[in-house]
């Protein structure tokens, strides 16, 4: 029997159409998968982005490179995070977010125009979105001195009372020095002076500072001890600061508690 050369036999055409449809829904069962999987809402209770990102936008503009914003969400009714995701969406395009191991991410500081239809999502439920931002300082312990303390403090309080619109400053607390946080209280200021040689200035604990990245409910045998440096210290801006290889550095508030 004659046969076209581009004519398959019934049989053959009839498996490999098969395996084409069959191919063909797993390819649609992997793409729906995936589309459960990261499919994000956008929350009405989350703060616009326009109004995060100008707050970013304003922080690179006046901040001198001291500080940055850091975020955190948590499920209002208190259930596990382990498998949230976050994402920023921007019309059809969406940005997947990082956390670290303690949930914090930050966030991309875009043009004004693309930030007006930006939005945070997740794929948690409406309404149970909880966001927390905090300021964090760029400067790492071993570049500590006095003079860089007083550097930010007063910056802090230019950027709050003078700098940043009004209608953003609520977001930018009041900073009223630096903190100190280490597993051992062995901090000191060194500094040197004409015939004396180095100094230095052992600092103690003060016993209401709380590390702010250990939670509140850390037991107080387990908590690291802290102190503070406010600028208004009468010693010189050279005085700089030796301290533990475990030391952070965190922004202490005015009034905080």
């Amino acid at each position: 029997m004659k046969r076209h050369p581009h004519t398959l036999p019934p049989l053959l055409a009839l498996l490999m159409a098969l395996a084409l449809n069959g191919a063909h829904a797993a390819d649609d069962a992997v793409q729906q998968l995936e589309s459960v999987q990261v499919e994000m809402v956008k929350d009405p209770a989350a703060m616009p982005y326009a109004r995060m990102n100008e707050l970013l936008r304003q922080l690179e503009a006046h901040g001198q490179g001291l500080f940055a914003m850091r975020f955190k969400v948590s499920r209002k009714d208190g259930k596990s995070m382990e498998k949230t995701k976050l994402a920023l969406v921007q019309d059809e395009d969406y940005r997947p977010i990082v956390r670290d191991a303690q949930g914090w991410f930050t966030l991309p500081t875009l043009p004004p125009e693309q930030a007006k239809t930006a939005e945070l999502a997740s794929n948690m439920p409406k309404g149970q979105v909880a966001l927390e931002g905090r300021i964090y300082l760029t400067t790492p312990p071993e570049r500590l001195t006095l003079a860089e303390v007083r550097r930010i403090v007063d910056l802090g309080r230019r950027l709050r009372s003078e700098m940043l619109p009004w209608y953003l400053r609520w977001m930018f607390p009041q900073i009223e020095g630096v903190r100190v946080c280490s597993s051992q209280p062995a901090w000191e200021l060194q500094w040197r002076e004409a015939g004396r040689g180095l100094l230095a200035l052992p600092l103690s604990a003060e016993s209401k500072e709380r590390d702010p990245e250990q939670a509140k409910s850390t037991p107080a045998a387990e908590l690291r001890p802290c102190t503070v440096l406010r600028g208004d210290e009468p010693w010189p801006d050279a005085a700089r600061l030796e301290a533990p290889a475990d030391t952070t550095l965190s922004v202490r508030l005015l009034n905080a508690r």
